[in-house]
């Protein structure tokens, strides 16, 4: 029997808990993380997406749930295995990987829900959660707005102070040629890039951020599907760096994509992309 989304969305809530607490306690409490760190960061990465994994299949046995789950560790697949899922769940079990195997503490779990098990797009994600290693938890229901923690986040009517420089996030390294508009628009906005996009995308929901570009086409549905929920919600504004809405299929590769707090600005960075 399907759980109405207020249920459902506090069983996330306390899975996002456990996930994120389990592995910041591998971190703190691995006795040769630091050795691991230095010599084989990838196992790092490994051993934390494990406790994850481990700790999202103990929690839906331990709760009689199942789920079909799209993740790039575990894949896609249901759990428990051979039994029919009631909904899906897209599950990012550590964004900013990079982060949390070199110790920085900015990183995050993420899981969006959908209702239904085929054919999952962006447009039936109907929860997100991003739950940050810093302990701060964003959290929106589709029609019902976006919270940080207690508080609902509404970017959408934050008043932009013109005075103050903009703060974008642009993901671009590695690409070989950029629009010569990139260039300058770094040189009159503040650039950071902090590693998580998940949270970064939250972060642009609250207002702390104004606008997010990626133009690398490397990522993942299950990178921004939750978050993506988040942004919307919170009124912000994310599309295809063509300026379309990004309605593909859960499992989807290489999205580049724009994020914005309002349309205006949205309108600014797709004019420098086009050159």
């Amino acid at each position: 029997m399907m759980k109405p989304a207020g249920e459902m969305r506090e069983i996330l809530l306390k899975l996002a808990d456990a996930v994120i607490s389990n592995v910041t306690d591998c971190i703190l409490h691995s006795d040769d993380f630091d050795k691991i760190v230095m010599e084989k960061s990838r196992d790092v990465t490994r051993k934390l997406d494990m406790v994850a994994e481990d700790t999202l299949e103990a929690y839906l046995l331990e709760h009689d749930l199942s789920a079909r789950i799209i993740s790039e560790e575990l894949g896609d697949r249901v759990i428990p295995s051979g039994e029919d899922p009631a909904f899906t769940l897209v599950f990012d079990p550590v964004d900013g990987s990079t982060n949390a195997s070199r110790g920085i503490p900015f990183f995050c779990t993420s899981i969006a829900y959908a209702p239904k098990v085929k054919d999952v797009g962006f447009d039936d994600i109907t929860i997100g959660i991003v739950k940050t290693a810093y302990g701060r938890t964003y959290h929106a229901v589709r029609g019902e707005g976006a919270f940080l923690d207690d508080k609902k986040i509404d970017v959408g009517h934050i008043e932009r102070d013109r005075r103050k420089k903009q703060i974008f996030c642009i993901y671009s390294y590695g690409v070989n040629q950029l629009p010569h508009g990139i260039l300058e628009f770094g040189g009159r906005n503040i650039i950071r890039v902090l590693g998580s996009i998940a949270i970064e995308m939250c972060l642009l929901a609250q207002g702390a951020l104004d606008g997010i570009i990626e133009v690398r086409d490397v990522m993942n549905g299950y990178d921004i599907m939750a978050s993506s929920l988040i942004l919307k919600e919170a009124g912000g504004i994310l599309t295809d760096t063509a300026g379309e809405p990004i309605r593909a299929l859960a499992d989807v590769k290489g999205i580049s994509f724009v994020g914005a707090r309002d349309e205006e600005t949205h309108d600014q960075i797709l004019r420098i992309l086009k050159g």
